[in-house]
């Protein structure tokens, strides 16, 4: 073929191609990727930050983006005195996703080191002996352990039986009431995290 018939060929070509283009699917968006539990408006830059954002990522900056893409959480209901950080979070979360909760308990004495610690929560369920007061605390629970990774979770309690982050669920013993054994509420308890500076934002 001539120089001539190539060149006719190509142009021939040419809309096709750039139909071909236009038309072409856009690949959706990389997912963010890094989700930090809680974001500080001072503080040093993780490695992960630094990754993604290069080093010299401030964390002003990197907490107005992940606001951009998480609902920051209220306060919600419940004391947050001497609670650590990640159990404020699940603290927060729980209470934002679910409106029916009135009473959440935090650190309190306990022989067990959760509560005196700030590492555990008690979601109170209301009308617990109710079939809507069952449903309401598997879902609580569920949505926990569904989540034990974001919230760093360490275990759940529900109706007597102890459900560990990683293992499988057993039965506790029979401690007498249903307090003791768990019907009243789901107990959250978490590794903690530290206790919060005052500067922590918390987000969904």
């Amino acid at each position: 073929m001539t120089f001539r018939g190539r060149l006719v060929m190509l142009i021939a070509a040419a809309p096709i191609l750039a139909v071909a283009v236009l038309t072409a699917p856009v690949a959706p968006p990389q997912p963010l990727g890094w989700e930090p539990q809680i974001v500080t408006a001072s503080g040093p830059v993780t490695p992960a930050t630094s990754a993604r954002y290069g080093p010299s990522a401030a964390p002003s900056a990197v907490s107005s983006l992940v606001r951009s893409v998480r609902r920051a959480l209220p306060h919600g209901i419940g004391s947050e005195r001497g609670l650590q950080v990640q159990t404020i979070r699940v603290k927060r979360a729980i209470s934002a996703r679910f409106p029916q909760i009135r009473e959440i308990g935090g650190v309190r004495p306990d022989a067990m080191k959760w509560h005196p610690q700030g590492l555990a929560i008690d979601v109170i369920i209301p009308d617990y002996d109710t079939t809507a007061g069952r449903a309401l605390g598997d879902r609580i629970a569920r949505f926990a352990l569904n989540n034990v990774k974001r919230f760093g979770l360490e275990h759940v309690i529900w109706q007597r039986i102890y459900h560990p982050a990683k293992g499988k669920p057993r039965l506790m013993r029979d401690l007498g009431d249903d307090d003791a054994n768990h019907y009243t509420h789901v107990h959250i308890a978490t590794y903690g995290g530290g206790l919060p500076t005052g500067r922590e934002h918390y987000f969904d």
